[in-house]
């Protein structure tokens, strides 16, 4: 049984902060910021991970935002560390805040945008074996609560990594068979809850399958049947459609890429598949990666003016709209960019 489990106060909790937030103000509002905050500041567990949210991805802004967040998405799971490092555990908890924890204990400084983070202290005196330990049973005991696909694909991200590596395997075998039923190797398990993720619609779970297709088709042989390839491609194809689809950046420029130039890059290589080039998808899914931006946007706005420069030729207001967006999101685009 998992030593991380929750009483149910957190359904109260969940209770209170529909009637005190969500109803009078809805979800996002300034004015729903404000109260989540209050409510946090008395304890209320939900009111914490949501608060934690908002500063972890800079809805509030906060000069160490990692660690502040992770402090109180340990408040919010009802854990804490002692001067000696023991982890103090309380039931009175809210199960949502499991995964974003055991996010941040895979990720810190090795992964994501957590690769720059700021110290946090518990994490840093953890081991690597001690890190993925704790995050796999967080990311377990998390899915006995709730359907949480971002659980899932951590699961998985952590079998692969262990997978490849005996000596962490062996450090933290017993936590993967007291948590994980053993059905097959790690790797295979691992794109098993890949998929899980993935169909429930978690982007970043498909963006892996999509990753690892693109590595199998790189290592395919010139004498791999023609069938087998097309049906690695059309895999490839499928999985970065899910992420595209719901506006992922990073997919759907790599989609556009590919229907633009039949590009897909893999651990052995580049290859390229012109029979699926198709420039009015490319031209879609680029403007699909600029409409909920991030730095990969900076690429599909880089792509649409090198492939599509002709829409730009005659509206200068155009171009300089597109490269203001490129020096904001990624500076070392925006140099690339001005030399097309």
């Amino acid at each position: 049984m998992s030593r991380f489990k929750c009483d149910g106060s957190y359904k109260d909790d969940m209770n209170e902060y529909t009637e005190a937030v969500f109803d009078k103000y809805g979800a996002s509002s300034r004015s729903a910021e404000r109260e989540v905050m209050i409510l946090a500041d008395e304890g209320n567990t939900v009111a914490l991970k949501l608060y934690a949210d908002m500063i972890f991805y800079k809805k509030i802004l906060r000069k160490n935002a990692y660690r502040d967040a992770f402090a109180l998405y340990m408040e919010s799971a009802g854990l804490s560390a002692s001067e000696d490092g023991t982890l103090n555990i309380s039931e009175r908890a809210y199960p949502l805040s499991y995964w974003p924890i055991a996010f941040c204990l895979v990720n810190y400084r090795r992964g994501s945008f957590l690769i720059k983070s700021e110290t946090i202290d518990l994490i840093d005196k953890m081991t690597l074996a001690e890190r993925l330990s704790m995050a796999l049973e967080l990311a377990v005991a998390s899915l006995q609560y709730a359907v949480i696909p971002g659980a899932l694909n951590l699961i998985g991200l952590i079998l692969y990594e262990v997978s490849g590596n005996e000596d962490l395997y062996k450090e933290i075998k017993d936590v993967i068979e007291e948590n994980i039923p053993i059905k097959s190797s790690l790797a295979d398990m691992a794109e098993e809850y890949f998929k899980e993720a993935a169909q429930k619609g978690y982007v970043y779970a498909a963006n892996n399958l999509a990753a690892r297709e693109a590595d199998r088709i790189s290592k395919l042989t010139d004498d791999t049947a023609e069938e087998d390839l097309k049906e690695a491609v059309n895999r490839y194809i499928g999985y970065l459609k899910i992420s595209a689809d719901r506006y992922e950046p990073y997919a759907a420029n790599r989609l556009g890429l590919f229907y633009m130039t039949g590009e897909i890059k893999g651990k052995g290589g580049t290859t390229y598949h012109k029979a699926y080039t198709d420039t009015a998808l490319a031209k879609e899914y680029f403007n699909k990666a600029t409409v909920c931006p991030d730095v990969n946007s900076a690429w599909a706005f880089f792509n649409l003016i090198k492939y599509f420069h002709k829409d730009y030729d005659n509206d200068i207001e155009h171009m300089n709209e597109h490269m203001d967006y490129i020096k904001e999101l990624n500076p070392e685009v925006y140099g690339l960019a001005m030399e097309l």
